[in-house]
């Protein structure tokens, strides 16, 4: 079970589409997705061979509370960060995972802080059911008298993998405004890239973004029950 939800393949039509080309299942065929319906595609990290999204939601919060994956293999047992744990497409796309062909993974570490009150987990899609993120953003912070002392900051839907932008995360520490928010968001997506269908999610994550700080920094989590947008940002 654990396998399986660290292991989920990239979400993309056209790798379960075996009449066309994907550099994931078939290397050096090429990406039909880019010059295709990519509406649900990758807006971060991509490359010329791949820009297929990382499913996963369970993933982004891991990312997020800087989980740890014990792996072991004839080798012997060894720890990988959540943040080297899966891989950007790069030129080798078909490489979902820094997980060695003979390893299997044992556990999951969790650092004993967790950010009990202070977090939310936004995600946003076609419809609140069965339905992969169109965007999605774990947020942690550690507040003290309406000073952000620590962030945390992770998104799906948006690339290969969880992504997370450490120097947005430092950008937070200090007052905690709708406007250092706001340039977090602009330098998590600074170097965000549309292929035609999926330009819009620059703009959705962007807004995503500064909704999951405000409500974390709020205490006001977006309920997991009733799915539909938690409150406004002020």
């Amino acid at each position: 079970m654990i396998d399986e939800g660290l292991l989920q393949r990239t979400r993309c039509i056209y790798f379960y589409d075996t009449s066309t080309p994907c550099n994931k299942r078939a290397a050096g065929s090429g990406c039909a997705a880019i010059g295709g319906i990519n509406r649900m595609h990758a807006i971060l990290g991509t490359s010329e061979h791949c820009i297929a999204t990382h499913p996963s939601d369970m993933c982004v919060a891991l990312a997020a509370l800087d989980a740890r994956v014990l792996a072991t293999g004839p080798g012997g047992a060894r720890t990988i960060a959540f943040a080297d744990f899966h891989r950007l497409p790069g030129d080798t796309p078909e490489r979902d995972a820094n997980l060695r062909a003979d390893e299997i993974i044992t556990a999951i570490e969790l650092p004993p802080r967790g950010f009990a009150r202070n977090y939310t987990y936004l995600k946003i899609r076609d419809r609140l059911s069965y339905a992969f993120a169109l965007v999605s953003v774990a947020a942690a912070l550690e507040p003290q008298d309406g000073t952000i002392r620590e962030a945390r900051l992770a998104l799906g839907g948006v690339a290969h993998k969880p992504w997370r932008n450490r120097e947005a995360e430092a950008q937070l520490i200090g007052p905690a405004t709708r406007q250092s928010f706001q340039h977090a968001a602009d330098t998590v997506l600074r170097q965000a890239r549309g292929f035609g269908h999926n330009d819009f999610k620059i703009e959705l994550a962007r807004r995503a973004i500064i909704r999951a700080l405000s409500q974390a920094a709020r205490g006001t989590p977006q309920s997991q029950a009733d799915k539909r947008i938690a409150g406004s940002v002020s």
